[in-house]
């Protein structure tokens, strides 16, 4: 932080929520690590994906690629949030069958 025109002693000076999210700022954002997690993975992913034979592989995902990491750049989401998610690309992909009427589709409470 010191190239940025800080002082060692503005920098001593600093609480410590405001160092962390400095260092996430700078671990994410500045420094673009995410972003280059992101893009590294998806562009492997690619690759891979292009060179592998399709008869004998499952295609390649940038959380096959990414491991651990993948959770880091997409937190998982609350289970609850997950079923809706699920719920809501049922309906979409079902909605683009021709002659589809949501009318006839009941929502089961859970309970």
């Amino acid at each position: 932080m010191v190239f940025n025109g800080h002082t060692p002693e503005s920098i001593a000076a600093l609480d410590e929520l405001t160092m962390a999210r400095l260092q996430t700022m700078y671990g994410d954002g500045v420094l673009g690590n995410h972003k280059t997690i992101e893009l590294l993975g998806t562009l492997i992913a690619g690759v891979f994906n292009y060179v592998r034979d399709p008869a004998k592989s499952q295609p390649y995902t940038l959380a096959n690629i990414s491991g651990s990491v993948y959770d880091y750049i997409y937190p998982p989401l609350p289970p609850e949030a997950q079923k809706q998610a699920v719920n809501n690309s049922l309906l979409a992909y079902m909605s683009q069958a021709p002659g589809f009427v949501k009318d006839r589709f009941k929502v089961k409470q859970d309970g």
